[in-house]
């Protein structure tokens, strides 16, 4: 079991919202014992307005609380970031872990159903609540990774577009995006094989084109990737497009992948 507390461990904000001020110091401690400092609060709403307060990283809570539960509180959270994400506002999301008392009324479904990340038993025993937290740094650097290569802003506002009772755009324009996006790098690349008086034409074109929609689903460094392209054939380089071109099919592979993930999400 891990001890040590380094400078990533300390840059983390926990906060444990719970009722019982019992349950509360036995989880403070065990998370200092972990090298995690943390707060607490003794119910949601507390939760909520600690965490609009000063953003948390990851928030461990309790499901049965007086007052506002964990369930309502995650939703409120959740909502929150989605409208501030729509309005293009710059938002990392909560880890939050559900501590559930493992009986009907806290079933997985319904957390899962709140926007809960993760589940803990109580009461929480050291080694289970080590496990759940590198699980949320896992997940944490996933995201991370995720959001570098296609903006989670964009997509957000792309889901705001959906109308009630209609199928999601989001999901069409992924798959146009994934149809286009090949054709458009296969042009370049036979462009430049060919080497005739169009092809820095060509290769223009295609990179301009491929620039626009990446840019509309949020892929950025694609994006980047095809303005230097394209900047490249208009400068008379036709030679130099073609490494650029290859990064530019690397990215949209690790493109493709995301956008899979958040189709199939």
């Amino acid at each position: 079991m891990s001890t040590t507390t380094d400078k990533s461990q300390t840059a983390v904000r926990i906060l444990v919202a719970e009722d019982s001020p019992l349950n509360q110091q036995v989880a403070l401690k065990q998370l200092e014992r972990l090298g995690y400092p943390a707060s607490a609060v003794a119910d949601g709403s507390q939760a909520v307005e600690t965490h609009i307060r000063t953003p948390q990283d990851i928030i461990l809570m309790d499901c049965q609380m007086p007052g506002t539960n964990g369930y309502d509180a995650t939703v409120t959270i959740r909502d929150r970031e989605e409208s501030l994400a729509a309005a293009g506002t710059p938002v990392k999301r909560a880890y939050i872990i559900a501590m559930t008392a493992n009986t009907e009324a806290d079933n997985r479904e319904r957390c899962l159903a709140a926007g809960m990340d993760d589940f803990i038993n109580k009461p929480v025993q050291l080694p289970e609540l080590e496990a759940v937290l590198r699980r949320a740094f896992s997940d944490r650097a996933t995201a991370l990774q995720r959001d570098e290569i296609i903006d989670p802003i964009i997509i957000a506002g792309l889901r705001q577009l959906r109308l009630p009772g209609q199928p999601d755009p989001l999901a069409e324009f992924i798959d146009l995006f994934l149809r286009e996006a090949p054709a458009r790098l296969d042009a370049m690349n036979d462009a430049v094989a060919q080497n005739d008086p169009t092809s820095l034409a060509r290769v223009a074109s295609a990179a301009a084109a491929l620039k626009g929609s990446a840019g509309n689903l949020g892929a950025r460094q694609l994006a980047a990737l095809c303005e230097e392209i394209e900047q490249t054939a208009r400068n008379w380089m036709l030679a130099d497009t073609k490494p650029i071109i290859h990064r530019a099919r690397q990215e949209f592979d690790r493109a493709r992948a995301v956008l899979e993930t958040i189709k199939a999400g």
